[in-house]
């Protein structure tokens, strides 16, 4: 690289050539008439011709390449504090598409100034253009560069009416990992888990290390389908090749969340949350390597001025404001209601029912989903008992099923109301069940002791052992809905569904179809022998509760017998 000249010592410094050269322009913005006053070298420093710099804060935000939801101007003047004289800084990194001098990685830093009435009034600021994504060295800042020009690439696949799938991979055997090999081996091991998948990307595709243990992988022309096979890939690369480390050989597995554009997002924050929320159920359920998000499994979506979930979920125990809502379970060949499955739901201070998701995960994440599952099986053992035809499933965390209090719990419960024990089913997750089966067959005989029915939920997702399901004191079992709602378009499907109904019958179990959508499904599940339906199709969740509610939603309450 040649030297640059030395300056004359009888020349003073250039302050426009030295701001150009280290990628800085300063501006002044007046919030009130949203002029931006830009310095003398922004044209140079954007590459742009001379006039064409954006003239209104509200062009500039225009051509902000969105990364996480905020705005530019929200950013700016939500920074903390109220201006005491001296303005309150704030800090933002986004993308800038500015004419046709492509997309830059802008850090944005300065202060704003209050008027009279402590409003925003004008804003002095310098912007920095980053030479690569490699400058943001912290993480917080590599998810947003990885973010910001995510971004980019969505906005051209949506234009050109193109799919995107975006993955957050993990690691899923971490902590295995550490107590082996101790910390700083096992991030190698990580970073060697990184090399090997670096070293399969196409040129197109962005991927990205942006936490110790969390990857994103941006996948360009890539719908649902393409990247269940994608992930499927990815896991066999890193699984079947171990790792030489220090001390032994480690084998690794990824578990990966997903979310595709547009189908469940078109802007890359929310599809990178909603592809972590679909890693987080993944590593919950044993033996699940990779998981696509579904709206309808997780209704978590993020509105401005809600309470933190947790903090919510834990006032609404308190204060006894958890309902409950039922679900009709159907007979598959004449559609009578036989009994119906509980579901939690949230009463609001102002009297809006909310579902689950918007508070059982961040509970599980807690640690305390077990309040919520003691307070629904008080809710079902009163409506047992409130109506002596009513029959209720009730789906029980498999956090819960592993707290020694769980077993007296229900045992308390059942005592305290005579002659609901046979009316209640209590609903076991099939990867609760291959977790520990030793262990979860103790519970569930205990469970079956006291009288109730067992069901094993979301039957063929996590491939249990055929020998563990024969041995397990099980009376039903509830087809994963993931299945039955492609019946009619996937053959695999249909003929899994098939299987596992006759393997089902051949154990002497009964069946349920779960998530059934249409007419076509339900006629398919009958002819093939399964006992029961439930879904929108069959009956949609009611509640269930005493209490009135001023506008009750889902159908408002019902009885649960005709």
């Amino acid at each position: 690289m040649a030297a640059r000249p030395a300056l004359p010592p009888d020349l003073p410094p250039d302050p426009r050539r030295t701001l150009t050269s280290l990628g800085h322009v300063v501006y002044d913005w007046d919030l009130l008439s949203d002029r931006i006053a830009w310095g003398a070298n922004a044209a140079d420093v954007f590459g742009l011709p001379e006039g064409s710099l954006p003239a209104t804060g509200r062009d500039l935000a225009d051509a902000v390449v969105p990364s996480d939801g905020a705005t530019r101007p929200d950013a700016i003047t939500a920074a903390g504090g109220p201006d005491e004289g001296t303005g309150v800084p704030y800090a933002a990194l986004y993308g800038l598409r500015l004419g046709a001098g492509g997309l830059k990685l802008v850090d944005d830093t300065g202060r704003w100034f209050a008027d009279s009435g402590g409003r925003p009034a004008t804003a002095h600021g310098v912007m920095r253009l980053r030479r690569s994504q490699v400058e943001a060295q912290d993480r917080s800042d590599i998810r947003t560069a990885f973010l910001v020009q995510s971004g980019a690439d969505l906005a051209d696949a949506i234009a050109s009416k193109r799919p995107v799938s975006l993955f957050a991979i993990a690691v899923g055997n971490l902590g295995e990992l550490n107590d082996q090999f101790g910390f700083e081996q096992a991030d190698r091991l990580i970073g060697t888990v990184l090399a090997r998948l670096c070293a399969t990307m196409r040129s197109r595709d962005r991927f990205v290390r942006y936490s110790g243990n969390r990857f994103a992988l941006l996948l360009r022309n890539c719908g649902p389908d393409e990247a269940a096979t994608a992930a499927q890939r990815l896991c066999r690369l890193v699984s079947e090749a171990p790792v030489a480390a220090a001390g032994g050989t480690a084998e690794i597995r990824l578990v990966i969340g997903a979310a595709s554009a547009p189908d469940h997002a078109t802007e890359a924050g929310t599809l990178l949350r909603r592809a972590e929320t679909s890693l987080t159920l993944a590593k919950r359920r044993a033996g699940t390597d990779f998981l696509m998000y579904d709206p309808r499994l997780f209704r978590t979506a993020i509105r401005a001025g809600r309470p933190d979930p947790l903090i919510d979920g834990i006032e609404s125990l308190n204060a006894r404001r958890i309902a409950l809502a039922c679900q009709p379970v159907v007979d598959a060949q004449t559609r009578r209601v036989v009994f119906h499955e509980a579901l939690l739901r949230m009463e609001g201070e102002d009297g809006r029912i909310r579902p689950a998701g918007d508070i059982v995960p961040a509970l599980e994440r807690a640690g305390l989903v077990h309040l919520a599952d003691h307070r629904m099986l008080e809710l079902v053992a009163d409506q047992l008992a409130a109506e002596p035809d009513a029959r209720i499933s009730l789906n029980v965390s498999p956090l819960t099923l592993d707290r020694p209090d769980w077993l007296p719990a229900l045992a308390g419960q059942l005592g305290m109301r005579g002659g609901i024990s046979n009316r209640l089913i209590v609903e076991v997750t099939e990867t609760a069940a291959v977790r520990d089966p030793d262990g979860m067959r103790r519970t569930l005989e205990a469970m079956r002791s006291l009288g109730v029915s067992i069901a094993i939920d979301d039957f063929g997702a996590g491939h249990t052992s055929f020998r563990h399901m024969r041995d397990f004191p099980v009376d039903m079992v509830k087809l994963d809905g993931a299945f039955v709602q492609n019946l009619s378009r996937s053959a695999d499907d249909r003929f899994f569904v098939r299987t596992l109904i006759e393997l089902a019958r051949h154990l002497g179990l009964q069946t349920v179809g779960e998530w059934v959508e249409d007419e076509e499904s339900a006629m398919l599940l009958a002819a093939w022998g399964a006992d029961y339906l439930q879904g929108d199709h069959c009956g949609r969740p009611e509640l269930v509760r005493a209490a009135a509610s001023e506008s009750p939603p889902e159908g408002g309450r019902t009885s649960l017998v005709a």
